[in-house]
């Protein structure tokens, strides 16, 4: 089991690499809608992972373990996780593929995000009043309360990360084109 982890870590690894995904101008390009690569990847990625962990599911071979929504814990967890990727130009994924390729600035990435795993897990009883109501564990089949309905909500979701990861480029060309229409339009008419 350790060397099938490993291996997929591996190929992960070089994947990202090989993608330059785990390169500054690349995860920066992503903030400014310039580059979509990120974007399309994360897409795929959620696109075949839930296909899969649906099938492991479906064969026994796995189950749901979802966590209670804690509405002030997302946003201030989302906050801290877009400052420190703006910071640093990495996500989580991609700091240890970039330690790989030697560089140290993803090592200081991977100590702050332990330094601040530890804090938060020495400081959630005295933090948990901030983190806001809990809403319980919400799933789509809970919500839906039928189960073929949430099966078809699944696959035409699972289809639309699809096709928003095919067609990321193109609306990336035509918003370009927008943005360069409305810049000349401001400035070329005041």
């Amino acid at each position: 089991m350790i060397i099938t982890i490993l291996s997929l870590g591996f190929l992960f690894g070089v994947i990202l690499q090989f993608a330059k995904l785990n390169k500054f101008n690349t995860i920066s390009g992503l903030a400014l809608f310039e580059n979509f690569a990120v974007a399309k990847a994360i897409l795929v990625a959620i696109g075949v992972g839930a296909i899969l962990v649906n099938v492991e599911i479906g064969l026994g071979f796995a189950s749901y373990h979802t966590k209670p929504i804690l509405m002030g814990g997302i946003m201030i967890g989302g906050l801290i996780f877009g400052i420190g990727m703006a910071i640093l130009g990495y996500c989580p994924g991609t700091l240890p593929v970039s330690l790989g390729e030697g560089s140290l600035d993803a090592l200081v990435g991977i100590l702050g995000g332990l330094v601040a795993g530890l804090l938060y897990t020495i400081l959630l009883p005295s933090i948990h009043g901030i983190l806001g109501p809990d809403f319980g564990n919400i799933t789509l089949k809970s919500s839906l309360r039928r189960a073929y309905l949430s099966v078809l909500c699944i696959c035409y979701l699972h289809f639309r990360f699809f096709y928003r990861s095919l067609i990321l480029d193109t609306w990336a060309g035509e918003n370009q084109r927008f943005k360069m229409a409305f810049c000349r339009n401001r400035i070329g008419n005041p």
